[in-house]
């Protein structure tokens, strides 16, 4: 517990959030760091019985094993709280133990040319599926320095010596040009820093600023769709002047990575037979789009003027801070979703000198977009657009208005084996005799994709009869480019 703070009578309600901080990709395995944000509201031990609020962070690091993950691929990792506890610790009153279990999911993409066969070859039997994949029409990476200037909070000691640093940054919106994808985003700063007072206490703030840049993409144009990929490489916060500490420069270093896609829907073959063809199998793992949604939502929420600030009289502009999805769960035919919109809101005070204040609200939403298909374990990327927000003072309270566009993207990892190359088997047929007598047996080297079902399918013969011929098999579903199996001969005609 801070040290202001008294003690813990009932704890109310909890809030929980993740940071990711850093994530890197290592052979066959993702390792991901970040910070578990605590926000406790509490009756105090006391004899009003006041209300009261306190937060805490947790540093955490795990690992996800991701077979074939190599440095240098793509990864995407969703972390979610599943469940905290909070409990009084039994040797200290003013001392928690926290308890959490943390959801993380880690997938890591690489892109790939692949040409494949769509057309069946001539006399064969061809089975095909229809794919919907995402093709890279460019892809670009630039290192970016944003910076800014702010002030130390009013109710914050001046800086006397900064102890850590910590950055977020996110991408609010993007718009495709010719060649080039322009972006906007949100940077939050968090500073731990000593304060300049005679006790020196440790104090935290943060701060929000948004910037703008580009990523030129060779082969872009307006109807295609872009996906983003931030990494913070260096953060650095100092007082403004090198000795103002009322004042703070925040520089960041970001590498911005923009993949330009546009969707297409692919006739694959997944399997030939029945000709003299040597089909080569690749397996692919793909994120087929189940489907898309968008919502519209009206957001309100009352409330009163925050202690200490004064009462309103007249309220001049209503903006975001800052957006942000919490919760997203996929159920039959819906993507239920979570968040929060953070609202900063200047006005007149009721006051005789009539002085300009601003003060802020989290505003917390609950809202559903239908995707027809979605089902349990399918993935869901979720955006939120703020289309309209207002507020007012009226009967001691102020009153926000918004309204909020989510769309929510679903799609399904799916892995398949398809024909890229076809090749004539070649002939050794000698005049006059047999090359594979009924009865008998010939070997088969083992490709890519291979199974002893697709393999028996090929020259006519059953998984029954593939799997007698092959005892030898410790595990007759589980074969390996490379290995040899018997192929029984079986009649022709």
């Amino acid at each position: 517990m801070p040290d202001p703070k008294p003690d813990v009578e009932k704890v109310l309600s909890t809030d929980k959030t993740v940071t990711t901080k850093r994530i890197e990709v290592l052979p066959d395995k993702v390792v991901v760091e970040g910070t578990i944000n605590i926000q406790v509201v509490y009756v105090a031990f006391e004899p009003d019985q006041s209300v009261h609020h306190f937060h805490d962070q947790i540093k955490f690091t795990t690992f996800v094993d991701v077979p074939g993950a190599m440095p240098g691929m793509d990864v995407k990792v969703d972390v979610t709280v599943e469940d905290v506890s909070i409990t009084r610790a039994r040797r200290d009153p003013r001392v928690f133990d926290v308890s959490a279990v943390l959801g993380v999911m880690a997938k890591v993409t690489e892109i790939q040319d692949l040409d494949i066969v769509t057309k069946c070859p001539s006399g064969c039997t061809c089975d095909t599926e229809t794919i919907d994949v995402d093709h890279v029409v460019g892809s670009n990476s630039r290192q970016v320095v944003i910076s800014d200037q702010f002030e130390v909070p009013n109710e914050k000691p001046p800086v006397e010596k900064i102890l850590d640093v910590d950055a977020r940054v996110e991408v609010t919106d993007t718009r495709v040009l010719r060649d080039k994808v322009i972006f906007d985003g949100e940077a939050t700063v968090q500073v731990l820093y000593v304060g300049m007072l005679p006790e020196q206490p440790v104090h935290q703030l943060h701060h929000t600023f948004k910037f703008s840049d580009f990523v030129e993409v060779a082969g872009a144009r307006q109807d295609m769709d872009v996906r983003f990929n931030v990494v913070v490489e260096n953060v650095d916060v100092d007082m403004a002047g090198g000795n103002d500490p009322d004042r703070l420069q925040a520089d960041l270093v970001l590498k911005i990575t923009a993949n330009v896609v546009e969707p297409r829907r692919v006739n694959a073959i997944t399997d030939i037979r029945n000709c003299n063809v040597d089909p080569e199998y690749t397996k692919l793992r793909i994120d087929s789009l189940v489907g898309e949604g968008t919502e519209q939502v009206v957001v309100k929420d009352s409330f009163s003027t925050p202690e200490p600030k004064p009462d309103v009289l007249k309220v001049l502009e209503t903006t975001v801070d800052e957006r942000k999805i919490t919760e997203k769960k996929i159920v039959r035919d819906k993507v239920i979703i979570k968040g929060y919109v953070d609202v900063q809101i200047v006005y007149v005070a009721a006051l005789p000198d009539q002085p300009v204040h601003a003060t802020h609200r989290r505003v917390n939403f609950n809202a559903f977009v239908e995707v027809m298909g979605a089902r349990e374990g399918m993935d869901a990327d979720v955006d939120v657009d703020v289309e309209f927000i207002t507020s007012a003072y009226e009967s001691c309270h102020i009153h926000v208005e918004m309204v909020l566009k989510i769309t929510a993207r679903v799609t399904e990892s799916l892995q398949r084996n398809v024909v890229t190359t076809t090749a004539p088997v070649p002939t050794t047929e000698t005049p006059g005799t047999t090359p594979c007598p009924p009865g008998g047996t010939f070997e088969y080297v083992v490709k890519s994709g291979d199974t002893l079902y697709s393999i028996g399918r090929m020259y006519g013969a059953s998984l029954a009869e593939m799997k007698e011929v092959n005892s030898q098999l410790d595990n007759p579903n589980d074969i390996r480019p490379g290995m040899v199996v018997n192929v029984p001969c079986v009649p022709k005609g």
